[in-house]
């Protein structure tokens, strides 16, 4: 495990994610009943124009929830805090050792191998965790979390301003990571080749050509 000292969110933390793929996504590889995912192929094309394109293609910043969440945040970490008694800290990007995959929980728990998922949803989503619990919701992601960052545990914390907070603790599935980590070793290998077989055209190394000779017919002047 190596955890790269960004802040989430940041042009650097954009960076270090680029074309890999993380645990928010693990879905689309792995179901939570433990089958391969059908979107598996679609996200790894997805993964490798980013990686040759050397850019972020997708951004979530217009979806209301989801800015509705980064609102609350740090307002649904301090009260975790409060409830639970324990001291949490923001971490950055976590690899595994070979830099493949990676996992950005949004708190760790000092002095425990465990993790906080904050979640800040819509108020009728709350709702239906309080009453219902989270089910398989997000059990991709979790696991993923304590796979690549070495937890025992991550509490999925929904927080509402107006509603009562609700919380799950879920321990390490360990035959479901395994499972996990077999599917996504074979998606990395996937992905490399698709990259591989992206690049062998020919087309990037003639763009390439055309971009320097375009710069050697203008130089710069000082």
């Amino acid at each position: 495990m190596k955890e790269i000292q960004v802040e989430q969110g940041s042009n650097e933390w954009i960076a270090a994610r680029l074309g890999l793929p993380t645990a928010s996504n693990f879905e689309k590889i792995i179901t939570p009943g433990g089958k391969l995912s059908t979107s598996s192929r679609k996200y790894a094309c997805f993964l490798a124009a980013e990686k040759i394109l050397n850019r972020q293609l997708e951004s979530l910043d217009h979806l209301e929830w989801v800015q509705h969440g980064k609102m609350h945040e740090e307002a649904a970490a301090q009260n975790y805090e409060f409830v639970q008694d324990v001291k949490i800290r923001k971490c950055g990007f976590i690899t595994t050792d070979d830099g493949r995959v990676g996992a950005s929980p949004d708190r760790l728990i000092i002095g425990a191998k465990g993790g906080v998922e904050i979640k800040c949803p819509a108020p009728w989503t709350q709702i239906g965790y309080i009453v219902d619990g989270f089910g398989d919701a997000y059990k991709c992601q979790v696991q993923g979390q304590m796979w690549v960052s070495e937890l025992d545990f991550v509490d999925r914390y929904a927080w509402h301003p107006e509603l009562p907070p609700a919380l799950q603790r879920t321990e390490r599935d360990e035959p479901f990571i395994k499972l996990m980590s077999d599917a996504i070793t074979k998606f990395c290998d996937d992905l490399d080749e698709i990259i591989r077989k992206a690049r062998s055209s020919g087309f990037f190394e003639e763009q390439e050509k055309i971009l320097t000779a375009v710069d050697q017919s203008y130089p710069y002047t000082s």
